[in-house]
């Protein structure tokens, strides 16, 4: 796990509108991820080479729930 900081780019920000942000850059795929939490939703956007690829949105709620989950799955 001590290997993580050089493959991949973690930022967190906020976009000047007030939102905030996660990125995560594969540097070796040349791919991002990005996290918008957007008011009660949360919006996937994924980018690969400069692409955009996919957007996927969901309710914050429901992000809260997959997150908790895999949290205690992988502690059990």
């Amino acid at each position: 796990m001590s290997n993580i900081n050089f493959i991949y780019d973690y930022k967190h920000n906020t976009k000047k509108n007030g939102n905030s942000f996660v990125s995560i850059r594969d540097k070796g795929e040349n791919s991002l991820l990005e996290v918008v939490k957007k008011g009660n939703q949360v919006e996937f956007i994924t980018n690969w080479r400069s692409d955009k690829t996919t957007k996927f949105t969901m309710p914050s709620e429901l992000f809260e729930k997959m997150c908790k989950d895999i949290i205690q799955n992988n502690n059990e």
